[in-house]
């Protein structure tokens, strides 16, 4: 069953986050102030609409409380970012997902009501200074302060270390195995004798602490 969105600033993450939900066939409305943006969307989406971003009258007759969702993405203009998110709250609508550029202006969206901030440059930082601290990591999920799900690639470091699950020096109170991905093939929950391979990947998810004392050993 599809879903309703109204992506409001068509920008490259607007934009972008239009494509991705049209693609995934839900209904889409995009709405931005450049009538370049507008026209290149408007074979792909459902409704395209040429609007003001950051006057009311013209929000309020885009019926933004029928959507499921309203993601906004007002370019680097904080002052519109914040006063679109104002009325469109004010409008009545059920989600809002809104993108910060700054600390700031993600307390700022916060306070004024938004259900989600996206910050695009400080969680794409936090994952590659990760990445790069930990070579061998492909992915990880922040699930709350100190708890995460990784993806870490097997190294030969590793597998001439350990050649089992058994052989991973982990902390069972503190970390926990989920599976292992090995090819198009997903290892659940997988048993103590079970051997590494090369081109293993291991789903992990547990204490911060812990998976770094993993990282350790790659």
């Amino acid at each position: 069953m599809s879903r309703h969105f109204a992506i409001l600033g068509l920008g490259y993450f607007g934009s972008t986050v239009a494509r991705e939900l049209k693609r995934h066939q839900n209904q889409v409305l995009g709405v931005d102030a450049d009538e370049t943006r507008v026209d290149a969307l408007s074979d792909i989406l459902d409704h395209a609409v040429i609007a003001d971003l950051t006057d009311e009258k013209a929000l309020g007759e885009l019926s933004l409380d029928a959507y499921d969702v309203v993601v906004i993405d007002v370019d680097d203009n904080v002052e519109a970012s914040v006063t679109c998110t104002l009325h469109v709250k004010e409008l009545g609508a059920k989600e809002i997902w809104a993108k910060a550029h700054s600390d700031s202006h993600y307390k700022l969206l916060k306070r004024l009501g938004a259900d989600r901030v996206v910050y695009p440059e400080y969680d794409v930082g936090v994952r590659v200074a990760e990445s790069l601290n930990y070579h061998a990591m492909v992915d990880f999920i922040r699930l709350g302060e100190r708890q995460f799900i990784v993806e870490i690639e097997t190294t030969e470091r590793l597998i001439e270390n350990c050649a089992s699950v058994a052989n991973l020096s982990i902390d069972r109170d503190a970390l926990f195995l989920v599976a292992i991905k090995r090819g198009q093939e997903v290892i659940r929950n997988p048993a103590d004798d079970t051997p590494l391979q090369t081109g293993d990947s291991l789903i992990l998810m547990g204490d911060l602490q812990a998976l770094r004392e993993i990282g350790k050993q790659i």
